[in-house]
């Protein structure tokens, strides 16, 4: 197990009150419990670590002297060693949440084992939709788009574009899965068309053949639903096929703002892409990416940005209700509403964060003004449109 790997090279906020004082109150520990494997690759890592600590150290002191310690390991994409971890550091080490969790098997079990314990879970970085489903659990909160909330946003605002047929090409693994059969489920309910899907395997290093296909077809729109390498080459490749010279609008439903950067925005140039946080939206979203930009090299994405309003959130809790018992600290989450970057939230009783989802376009190397400055926003899709219904057989809690 991996244990603050990278906290002794950040600058750390002093957090510990007078030593007397200390011995008398609780020591508040967060785990980061991160992956860089699989979809993990995307929205997990080191980063996460830095995004916790921002938000410690933004928070700053308990009001009653609380002090505050971070822990993290990594748990190589195998649920049975995030659960020991989990479990060693509930019974052994008094971490009262754990946050990050990209794995959904892993964070299934890891929100399991939290409410046995009373603990809480701040899931940042899974798209699953069971995890606010059927796994639901009252002392666990779920910050990440979901599948079915990307794959709505993306569907409603390019039917404000006028595209309704769509062409699919998703990988055969659980996350390609439920992309591809979520966006399917949006684009009917919404009065399009899936005319053509393309499936491939996780593996596959070329995807010439799906497209092509998705080039040569009459749909409007193609809905790309790989993540991470495989999404990238897609990219790339389609734009060598001429895939974005048809007059189609190219979706990647789960791009992240480091793919981009990684293949470069003449590449990627009029790519479309659903986000609940981009870094230049305003004031406050550029005042937490420069610095969390100065301590990893590049802008963050909705994971980190999640796990930073996540841990504050977790932590006011704390304060206002003087415990850290995962039922009442989660009932006081709930009750108040999220400050996200300039946004205002709110938390479901299921665990879902209702934030508004923003429609973004690549631009084009000529338009870009700065470092990283790669989407124009196109529209924001209310989150009431978008995230799917409360109701009991989607999730227990459920009135």
């Amino acid at each position: 197990m991996r244990r603050r790997t990278l906290l002794a090279a950040l600058p750390i906020a002093s957090l510990r009150p007078d030593s007397a004082r200390a011995q008398a109150l609780p020591l508040v520990r967060i785990g980061v419990l991160w992956d860089r494997s699989g979809v993990g690759a995307a929205t997990s890592g080191l980063d996460q670590i830095v995004a916790a600590r921002l938000a410690v150290d933004d928070f700053g002191q308990f009001s009653r002297g609380y002090p505050i310690e971070l822990l993290d390991a990594e748990f190589e994409r195998r649920p049975d060693q995030a659960t020991d971890i989990a479990r060693r550091w509930f019974d052994h080490e008094g971490v009262a949440a754990i946050v990050d969790l990209p794995s959904t098997s892993a964070a299934i079990q890891v929100q399991d084992l939290a409410r046995s314990r009373g603990r809480t879970v701040l899931n940042t970085s899974s798209f699953s939709t069971t995890l606010t489903g059927s796994a639901c659990s009252p002392t666990a909160t779920h910050w990440f788009e979901d599948t079915r909330a990307l794959t709505m946003a993306m569907t409603l605002g390019l039917a404000a574009e006028e595209k309704r047929t769509w062409f699919l090409i998703a990988p055969d693994d659980l996350t390609g899965g439920a992309l591809l059969t979520d966006a399917t489920a949006a684009i009917e309910l919404t009065g399009g068309r899936v005319i053509g899907i393309a499936r491939h395997p996780p593996e596959a290093s070329t995807f010439t053949s799906a497209l092509i296909g998705a080039r040569d077809s009459t749909a409007a729109a193609v809905g790309l639903c790989a993540v991470g390498s495989s999404l990238t080459t897609q990219i790339k490749e389609g734009r060598s096929l001429g895939l974005f010279d048809k007059g189609k609008a190219i979706c990647a439903y789960a791009a992240s703002i480091k793919d981009i950067h990684a293949i470069g925005p003449r590449e990627a140039r009029a790519l479309w892409i659903t986000s609940g946080f981009y870094w230049n939206r305003n004031e406050r979203t550029r005042s937490f990416s420069h610095r969390f930009a100065e301590l990893t090299g590049r802008m963050p994405d909705k994971p980190y940005a999640a796990t930073y309003a996540a841990v504050g959130h977790f932590l006011r809790a704390v304060e206002t209700l003087d415990t850290i018992d995962g039922l009442a600290v989660n009932v006081g989450m709930r009750r108040e509403s999220v400050y996200f970057f300039g946004s205002s939230g709110r938390i479901r009783i299921d665990g879902t964060l209702l934030l508004d989802v923003g429609l973004y376009r690549v631009k084009a190397p000529d338009q870009i003004s700065e470092p990283w400055d790669y989407y124009t926003p196109v529209r924001i899709i209310p989150a009431v449109d978008v995230y799917r219904g409360l109701t009991r057989n989607s999730c227990s809690l459920s009135p």
